[in-house]
């Protein structure tokens, strides 16, 4: 079994504005079972479920949606409202209309407006004030959120043609494919905003109140673990690596099971971006994670459910890929 994980870059986001309060920075870690010796791995990555399950009870501590990034406080339970407003509409279109109106009546730094030219739809984020200044978390998490949202209204992955961040190329700039699933991201651009096909504003809501409870219950878990990705390569590789990850396939076997031509899956693959060694040690670390932090296994029996015949070859690679030792992930405080 693997869960996805998330780097250890967004947790020191979501405690960074408690950088005064040691206490509740250290409590918040230990309810969520995130190692504080792991903040100091800039390579470290955590269980997305620990991590949903700490932005919960940080939005929770400080009262703040907005966890101090916000020009004010965020009161608990906007996103809540929002999503009840934007899943009564009949179409995306609509809802997204709704979500932007309701977002630019909160006094909260930043705007957000829905746009149409030809057959391209754009989402913004524009600062309420000339010249006002937000760290990039604000932007990056925020279109996140809605983009997320959105798949859930419509129940399908909507494809981002491109993604424009107002700041500099970040060190964390390889996560944002795990957040928006599109290579096409670009830096210093006069907006932050993502873009999509317009004709998918057409797609009709059809969510019960069954489904809408559901979602409210632990919205940031449902869109952090969420998942409408079948038809991409890198889906369908990861897929069958997981089936398969304890007896270590090689890449040729993977691709007779996905009934390719080994050169036409690398192509696929290279086409988004990936390389099959990379998706293979995605796989491998967060299956690791998952036994050794969420399923408390031993390092040996981990090392044995991803495919690794010697302790020594797993402890390697598992501190190549996070920094960290398989140890330090057993720690629960």
């Amino acid at each position: 079994m693997r869960s996805p994980t998330i780097s250890i870059y967004f947790v020191h986001k979501c405690l960074q504005n408690l950088h005064q309060q040691p206490q509740i920075q250290r409590a918040l870690l230990a309810k969520n079972h995130i190692s504080a010796n792991l903040l100091s791995k800039d390579s470290a990555r955590i269980p997305a479920e620990n991590y949903a399950n700490l932005l919960r009870d940080t939005m929770q501590a400080m009262n703040d949606e907005l966890m101090g990034f916000g020009q004010q406080a965020q009161k608990l339970g906007c996103w809540a409202t929002m999503t009840e407003l934007a899943a009564s509409t009949t179409t995306l279109g609509e809802a997204l209309a709704r979500l932007s109106r309701f977002y630019r009546l909160i006094p909260w730094g930043l705007e957000t407006r829905l746009s149409v030219s030809g057959d391209n739809a754009t989402i913004s984020l524009l600062p309420s004030e000339p010249q006002q200044d937000f760290d990039p978390y604000l932007y990056e998490s925020f279109l996140f959120y809605i983009h997320r949202t959105a798949n859930w209204l419509i129940a399908r992955q909507i494809p981002l043609h491109r993604v424009d961040f107002c700041f500099a190329e970040t060190p964390q700039a390889a996560e944002y494919w795990n957040l928006f699933l599109c290579q096409n991201i670009q830096y210093e651009q006069a907006t932050s905003q993502i873009h999509f096909s317009a004709s998918l504003l057409n797609q009709n809501i059809r969510k019960s109140p069954q489904a809408l409870t559901k979602f409210l219950e632990h919205a940031n878990l449902a869109m952090i673990t969420q998942s409408y990705t079948q038809k991409s390569w890198y889906y369908k590789t990861s897929t069958e690596l997981e089936s398969r990850v304890a007896d270590n396939p090689s890449f040729n076997e993977i691709a007779k099971a996905l009934e390719l031509h080994p050169h036409t899956l690398r192509h696929y693959l290279r086409l988004e971006g990936f390389q099959y060694q990379s998706i293979k040690d995605r796989v491998r670390c967060d299956t690791a994670i998952y036994h050794l932090s969420s399923a408390g296994r031993s390092v040996e029996e981990t090392t044995a459910f991803i495919g690794f015949s010697e302790p020594s070859a797993f402890i390697r690679s598992f501190k190549k890929w996070t920094g960290a030792t398989p140890l330090e992930y057993k720690k629960k405080t």
